[in-house]
């Protein structure tokens, strides 16, 4: 759909001749689809106008930096965040920073290591935007992001900018709540069938002490970064157990204790993953690993803000996995694995390779609930893939779920894996059955699992009804329609 010059104008006018474009043969290279224009918004008042004239000539507008690799429907007015690229602020006091939607998370990473700071890193890894939700290999010690998102810029489809927190009262960062009813919700929707219209254009994300380097000394070539010298006050390891329980129990101790920095329940698969730089070694060293472990596992960094701090948080880590019958894979503590391990895991530049592994396609299931539950319940869901595995629909993983703590064990996240070829109708037809009955295992049992097709009464009625409210406010806050259902959070 071809705007009109007049209409046009109107937006150029907004944003300047440089950074506006209709050409049709750069629009397909925005996800493959021709959209009505691309826009480059440089400020939050430059955003507002150009949503206003997209609700005065009821267009529809959505909005993308680093973080969203969704589609979406042709003859947008499509928003590319790229020149609000700045870190607003670093409050070394307050322990928060604001950023625009396209600083990527390690670039602030970055920032705040030389400050002996650093944040929740999301699992989508060190290149998406800091303002994405999420959760990620840090959560053991900084908790998800629906903690850490404090203050929000919003502007909403309409073109209304909405301050929330402690934006809204004091024009400070610190707060994402009050005073008066909460926004939370709505603005860090992050629930089927979609998440908030409207777009983003700045963030305060709150922040935690580093007692790790100022810079990783980093060497090697991509993607084999190693340390040149290992941290004196940081020790990364893999432990196994010889039940789930047993590596439960060493996991709650290790929570009531407070030690860990880094808490992965990575299994063997993913390991090797994060360490070979291709599919032949990575298949080699899972070989390896598995036959190394006692069972189910997890990594974990520890970090002292002194000698004697890292004494003592070592000393009873040790004694907590012992006591659990626990074991170190030896092969992980050769110190270019750890320094493999340690940068990798600290940065999120790991999650590339842990996740998207070789052999085929894979599907996942990830449910939120108390990390023991959630262990048991994909315990149930490995089961379930059994017959999968023995008629040869799926790939024998050796059991790969995983999973992490947050917020020291108070809540977790496990996920369970599926590898298969998806060009064979037979085996991508029982993965996909595997996956709608283990997610209404998991809502039957009351945890929160990631949502497979259409959302039937049963679930709706199980989780208040939801997706009816969620509806309801959507209409409310975008009356003219403008923002694409589920789509444009930056």
């Amino acid at each position: 759909m071809a705007l009109s010059k007049e209409v046009y104008r109107e937006f150029e006018d907004v944003v300047g001749p440089e950074y506006i474009c209709d050409d049709p043969t750069i629009m397909p290279s925005y996800h493959g689809v021709e959209h009505a224009a691309v826009i480059f918004p440089e400020n939050t008042a430059q955003v507002q106008a150009l949503v206003k004239l997209c609700n005065k000539h009821k267009l529809r507008i959505a909005a993308i930096s680093t973080a969203w690799t969704g589609m979406f429907p042709p003859g947008l007015i499509y928003l590319d965040m790229r020149r609000m690229n700045r870190i607003i602020e670093i409050n070394e006091k307050n322990m928060y920073a604001v950023v625009e939607p396209y600083v990527i998370s390690g670039q602030l990473q970055a920032e705040l290591f030389k400050r002996g700071l650093h944040m929740n890193m999301k699992g989508a890894g060190s290149n998406c935007t800091a303002l994405l939700r999420g959760h990620g290999h840090l959560d053991q010690s900084t908790g998800g992001d629906d903690r850490n998102h404090l203050a929000v810029e919003w502007i909403t489809p309409e073109g209304e900018i909405v301050r929330t927190g402690a934006m809204g009262s004091t024009d400070e960062w610190f707060c994402g709540d009050g005073p008066g009813p909460s926004m939370r919700a709505i603005i860090s929707s992050a629930v089927p069938p979609g998440v908030t219209p409207g777009i983003f254009t700045k963030t305060a994300v709150k922040l935690y002490n580093w007692p790790g380097p100022s810079k990783w000394p980093i060497q090697g070539i991509s993607p084999k970064y190693t340390l040149a010298e290992l941290p004196s006050n940081m020790m990364a390891r893999y432990y196994s157990f010889p039940s789930v329980e047993k590596m439960w129990e060493a996991e709650i101790k290790l929570g009531e204790n407070e030690i860990c920095l880094e808490l992965m329940g990575f299994n063997p698969a993913m390991v090797a993953a994060n360490i070979t730089t291709c599919n032949e070694d990575d298949a080699k060293m899972f070989q390896k690993l598995n036959a190394e472990s006692k069972g189910p596992g997890f990594f974990v960094i520890i970090a002292g803000n002194s000698s004697a701090d890292f004494a003592y948080r070592k000393k009873v880590l040790e004694q907590i996995v012992r006591d659990a019958d626990g074991e170190s894979m030896k092969s992980l503590e050769d110190p270019e694995i750890e320094g493999i391990l340690l940068c990798q895991c600290t940065r999120i530049s790991a999650s590339i390779r842990e996740t998207f592994r070789p052999g085929g396609a894979f599907n996942s299931i990830p449910i939120m609930s108390q990390r023991d539950l959630t262990i048991r319940w994909a315990v149930g869901a490995g089961e379930a893939k059994l017959p999968l595995i023995e008629k040869g629909y799926i790939v024998d993983d050796g059991g790969a779920f995983f999973g992490w703590g947050v917020e020291q064990g108070h809540l977790g996240k496990t996920e369970i894996f599926c590898k298969f070829n998806p060009r064979e109708e037979e085996a991508a037809a029982a993965v996909t059955k595997w996956q709608q009955e283990q997610s209404k295992r998991a809502f039957d049992e009351s945890y929160f699992a990631s949502l497979f097709g259409p959302i039937s009464p049963e679930v709706s009625k199980k989780m208040s009804g939801f997706n009816v409210w969620w509806q309801k406010i959507v209409e409310a806050v975008d009356p003219n329609k403008v923002a694409p259902q589920g789509g444009p959070l930056v």
